[in-house]
């Protein structure tokens, strides 16, 4: 029940957030097209959603191993 301790810890909107935001500053605030990213509250609930789901699973993934995140 690793991944259930996460989700107790951390909630998943706020990794999400933190995901969205990291994204943006790797990109310069742009995204996959090239375009400037909207703010957060600007996605819509579905691309929220999808932020969420992947910040889930990166969490999980990372308690999984038991490990941090290497960067190559």
């Amino acid at each position: 029940m690793a991944g259930a301790r996460v989700m107790a810890r951390h909630d998943p909107t706020d990794l999400a957030k933190a995901a969205y935001a990291a994204y943006g500053g790797a990109t310069g605030g742009k995204n996959f097209r090239g375009e400037p990213m909207p703010e957060w509250e600007d996605l819509g609930p579905k691309i929220q959603t999808a932020w969420e789901v992947a910040a889930e699973a990166v969490a999980r993934q990372i308690l999984r191993n038991g490990q941090g995140v290497r960067r190559g």
